[in-house]
């Protein structure tokens, strides 16, 4: 939604108080800046400059820092859900499944460098109880979704199926997928492509010892 770019005075009078600013945008831009400097120690001031507008500008997208916290990371799980979870449903082989998630969950990081999916997944304790156990229910649904995957490649594989935990495994898998963000350089030798093949071959043939 676009913000209009006037404000209307009591006396008719209109003013360009503040730039035309979408409030995706906002968003975009305190993820952001609530990832390079800690959700902590990040004031509305510091988002509200890093966007270009006031603190009362600011305001009119968000009603407070915590609210502005919560919105991110929701939208961070929606992203996944569309472009991780609902293309799955479509995929029945178990390890192409598999290949498919991490393929997907990499691209949505590498390709859309999309910092509330992951910079800021840490973050949930700057909520409240409430808007915490909201999140953490989503990723904890996620979470469930990758360790029944990893359940049923097992199932098809050479290994025993308690030979590994898929719990532990799918938590093992996301910590690797998510961690890209940090070191991934887009003007890089190792394009998205490269660092999903590189990630399919580890955990699939080296983690669940299984020929993908």
């Amino acid at each position: 939604m676009a913000v209009p770019s006037t404000n209307v005075r009591r006396n008719g009078d209109t003013r360009t108080d503040e730039p035309a600013v979408s409030r995706r945008k906002v968003y975009d831009i305190a993820a952001e800046v609530f990832h390079r400097k800690g959700y902590d120690k990040t004031s509305m001031s510091d988002i509200a400059a890093a966007v270009g507008l006031t603190k009362a500008g600011l305001y009119h997208h968000v009603t407070s820092k915590e609210q502005l916290l919560y919105t991110i990371l929701d939208y961070g799980m929606d992203m996944t859900e569309a472009y991780v979870v609902r293309p799955l449903d479509s995929v029945k082989d178990p390890v192409l499944r598999l290949r498919t998630l991490i393929e997907l969950h990499l691209k949505l990081i590498l390709e859309g460098r999309k910092l509330a999916v992951t910079g800021l997944l840490h973050e949930c304790q700057g909520l409240s109880d409430r808007d915490q156990s909201a999140i953490n229910r989503r990723k904890k649904d996620y979470v469930d979704l990758v360790s029944g995957i990893i359940g049923d490649v097992l199932e098809t594989s050479r290994r025993s199926k308690n030979d590994t935990n898929p719990k532990v495994a799918a938590l093992a898998l996301l910590g690797m997928l998510n961690w890209t963000y940090q070191w991934y350089k887009p003007s890089g030798a190792a394009k998205p492509d490269d660092v999903v093949r590189e990630f399919q071959d580890l955990f699939i043939n080296g983690v669940l010892g299984t020929q993908g």
